[in-house]
């Protein structure tokens, strides 16, 4: 159980805390127009929209799983998520620290705004409007409120294309994002099971809320026609074909599993649209082969 609750914590960020800044209020950005703008990201999802927002260059920190994001600079300074070296941080003279949805000691950011700092927490989006909240909240942080309600207007536009008119029928889908012994999915108030759904699926753990551990029997049963899998290991997809009583599901006897970007599926950025892309091909082409 243990291991579950440090999966949950390092991959999806379930876990919110109390905000310093957040949205819906008027936002102090504690930007004025001769300061430069440093910032230290320690979330993924929000370097990622940092650098759509054009404000790349501006990020002198980031988190370990923020390295290798396209638009950040190599040679920079790295800190462990949820709970990075204050000390370290401060000598970066950042002006701001974007946080997201997990956190070990809420004390030591305290001690970040007293020493000047702009902390703002993005709170972990549970649907797509929240990912827009969260392109949003951080383009008011930084001035940057036009470029921010283009980018939403650019990913509204793109999920149209992508969908369509998709009045095919539903096609049953369980998606793993940890797999065997301590496999993890999610219900609603999710954006991934907002994806599936735009996508032309169902999830077949719908009806639950949340992140949730299910157990094997309960999959077997739904008996899923897809399974989609984000987990990045090698061999995963055999190794789901070769589970004890997973071989009458319909997806496993009809080779219909699917591994989907780990980045694009698990971060809550204006990149999820590549998840939707992939779901939505791979959906499209069950219901023109049955």
């Amino acid at each position: 159980m243990r291991l579950v609750k440090n999966f949950l914590a390092f991959v999806i960020f379930i876990f919110s805390f109390s905000v310093f800044v957040s949205c819906g209020r008027n936002i102090d950005t504690g930007i004025s127009e001769n300061k430069e703008i440093r910032i230290v990201s320690l979330a993924p999802s929000n370097t990622e929209i940092l650098v759509g927002l054009d404000l790349g260059n501006n990020i002198i920190g980031i988190d370990q799983y923020s390295e290798g994001i396209k638009g950040v600079s190599e040679n920079i300074q790295v800190f462990e998520i949820g709970v990075p070296n204050i000390e370290a941080v401060l000598k970066l003279n950042p002006t701001h620290l974007l946080l997201s949805g997990y956190t070990s000691d809420l004390s030591k950011y305290v001690e970040l705004e007293n020493s000047g700092v702009k902390v703002i927490n993005i709170d972990t989006p549970t649907s797509i409007q929240g990912i827009y909240d969260s392109i949003e909240l951080i383009g008011k942080s930084f001035n940057s409120v036009s470029k921010s309600k283009e980018m939403i207007e650019s990913i509204k536009s793109s999920i149209e294309d992508i969908i369509g008119n998709n009045n095919s029928e539903k096609v049953s889908v369980y998606f793993e994002i940890s797999q065997a012994p301590y496999l993890y999915s999610f219900g609603r108030s999710t954006y991934l099971n907002e994806i599936i759904e735009l996508s032309g699926g169902e999830n077949i753990f719908g009806n639950l809320e949340g992140w949730i551990s299910p157990s094997e029997e309960s999959i077997i049963k739904a008996n899923p026609q897809i399974i989609f899998t984000n987990v990045n290991v090698e061999g995963n997809i055999d190794e789901i074909k070769n589970r004890h009583g997973w071989e009458n599901i319909d997806a496993v006897k009809n080779n219909r599993i699917y591994y989907i970007d780990k980045d694009m599926s698990s971060r809550a950025s204006q990149f999820f649209l590549g998840a939707l892309k992939d779901i939505t091909r791979y959906i499209r082409e069950y219901n023109d082969e049955v």
